[in-house]
C-alpha cells in the first residue's frame, strides 16, 4: 500500500520520539486492573422480609466469586456500564420466594426460594442461559414467622450456601482471540499520524491494524502505515477517516483477518 505524497511525521512526532526514546519508563501509564466480575443483586418483593438486600448482595458476590463487586440494581449491565466499572464480565444475581405448587413435595416447616444468575461477557457482549437453582430453607421456628411470613434472614443464609456451592456459575467463554506475536500501545496522536510503543520488531511501510480501545473493547479494525522507526517507538500515518486514541491496541497486518481483541 502506498503512502499519499507527502506524508512524514511532523516535527512534534519527530521530537516525541527522541524523548520517548530515552526514557522508555514515561511511556503511557496502565489504566487499573480490571473488575474480574460486576454483580448486580435484586431481591424480589416477596422475599424482602426474609433476604435483606446486604444479605444476597453478600451471597451472590461471595457465589460468584473472581474478585466480584457488587452493587444493588434490576437489570443485567449494558455495555457502557461494564465499561465504567472497568468490567470483564457482568452478572444479574435475583432471589424470589418459590410459590408452593399443588402436588409437588414439599415440606410445610421450609420456605422455598428461587436464585436466578445472568451472565453477561463484557468483552463480546454474550449474554449467557439464566442458571436458575432452586433453594430449600432451613427448618423454621415459631420464632422466624410471623403473620405466616418468615422474618428471619438466617433462615436463608445457610442453606444458600450450601445450595450453590453444588451449583459453580460457569462464565461464557467467549473469550478474546489470543494475543498476536508483537502487539503495540498508542502512546501519542498528532493528527494523522501516532506513535506506538512496540515490544516486537516492525519495519517501514508495514500494515498494521488498530483492533480495540484502551480498556481492551474491541472494534472494527482500520488500517495504519509506518513510517519512522525509533528503537522501541513507531510513527505510523492513519490511513482513512479513523480516530486513534492513547492506549488503542495495534497488531500487525496479517494474511487473514485481523485479530478481534487485544492481547490481555
Amino acid at each position: 500500500m502506498s503512502l499519499s505524497k507527502g506524508v512524514r511525521p511532523l516535527p512534534s512526532i519527530a521530537a516525541a520520539l527522541v524523548v520517548l526514546a530515552a526514557l522508555p519508563a514515561a511511556a503511557a501509564p496502565r489504566g487499573p486492573a480490571p473488575t474480574a466480575v460486576l454483580v448486580v443483586a435484586d431481591v424480589g418483593e416477596n422475599a424482602r422480609r426474609s433476604m435483606p438486600a446486604e444479605v444476597w448482595r453478600k451471597l451472590a458476590a461471595d457465589y460468584v466469586g473472581r474478585s466480584a463487586s457488587a452493587e444493588d440494581g434490576t437489570a443485567l449491565p449494558d455495555d457502557a456500564r461494564c465499561r465504567s466499572a472497568n468490567a470483564q464480565y457482568a452478572v444479574l444475581a435475583t432471589f424470589d420466594r418459590a410459590t408452593r405448587l399443588p402436588g409437588l413435595a414439599q415440606d410445610t416447616d421450609r420456605a422455598y426460594g428461587i436464585a436466578r444468575f445472568t451472565v453477561r461477557n463484557c468483552l463480546t457482549g454474550a449474554v449467557s442461559a439464566t442458571k436458575t437453582v432452586r433453594i430449600e430453607s432451613e427448618p423454621l421456628t415459631p420464632s422466624d414467622r410471623q403473620e405466616d411470613e418468615i422474618t428471619a434472614a438466617h433462615t436463608w443464609e445457610r442453606a444458600v450456601r450450601a445450595t450453590l456451592s453444588h451449583e459453580p456459575l460457569l462464565l461464557p467463554r467467549e473469550l478474546p482471540t489470543p494475543a498476536p506475536a508483537s502487539p503495540a500501545r498508542v502512546v501519542r496522536v498528532d493528527d494523522d499520524l501516532a506513535v506506538l510503543k512496540i515490544s516486537g520488531g516492525l519495519s517501514m511501510s508495514q500494515l498494521l491494524y488498530d483492533i480495540a480501545d484502551a480498556s481492551g473493547k474491541p472494534h472494527g479494525p482500520f488500517e495504519l502505515v509506518v513510517v519512522e522507526l525509533a528503537g522501541q517507538y513507531v510513527v505510523v500515518h492513519i490511513i482513512g477517516n479513523h480516530s486513534v486514541r492513547v492506549g488503542d491496541y495495534v497488531e500487525p497486518a496479517k494474511e487473514s483477518t485481523p485479530s478481534a481483541a487485544p492481547p490481555r
